[in-house]
């Protein structure tokens, strides 16, 4: 009777962040070229030796760059242990009294949406209205005056709109309102 005996990977692989979209990725390090998955660059794998970690067996390259990428992952899309209820706060009526904003309470808010758009440029090359929405409970600013905000970058060009789908992308060439 044959022994049957599994042997473990050894082989050893890169894990390295794509220098143009940042995403982790991992090639065996006998290979000559990777490309990225994400954004298409091709990188050589002498080239980014340096750069990289090296890790022995599939296994351990697959959850060292889920690691890492979550690591990077905006809180709102951790996996479910990250994931924090609040249970102390109150869900409150909403009262007739109009709320009356300064100039610098605006002005906050655009630096506040600049900063996120900044931000979210950096993670994807275009991002649907709803992430918008999302990203900016974070930053604090009120889903009405993110509205207006919204329509001000669409007017000023700072922000483009697909046509198709509710997608957007953020104008690089323009720097502010």
């Amino acid at each position: 009777m044959e022994d049957i005996a599994i042997k473990k990977d050894e082989t050893p692989y890169l894990i390295f962040a794509c220098k143009k979209c940042e995403q982790y990725s991992y090639v065996k390090t006998i290979q000559k070229t990777k490309k990225c998955l994400r954004c298409g660059r091709t990188h050589q794998v002498q080239g980014i030796l340096k750069d990289g970690k090296v890790v022995f067996g599939m296994t351990e390259a697959v959850n060292t760059v889920k690691r890492k990428q979550n690591e990077l992952a905006t809180p709102e899309f951790r996996s479910g242990s990250d994931f924090v209820v609040a249970t102390n706060t109150i869900a409150r009526p909403k009262s007739s009294v109009t709320v009356v904003r300064n100039e610098d309470q605006e002005n906050d808010y655009e630096e506040k949406f600049m900063e996120m758009l900044l931000e979210l440029s950096k993670l994807y090359k275009r991002y649907p209205k709803y992430l918008l929405e999302i990203m900016s409970e974070n930053y604090g600013i009120p889903a009405i005056e993110l509205n207006t905000l919204i329509r001000s970058a669409k007017k000023s060009g700072m922000l483009i709109k697909n046509d198709d789908d509710d997608h957007y992308s953020r104008n690089s060439s323009r720097k502010s309102f």
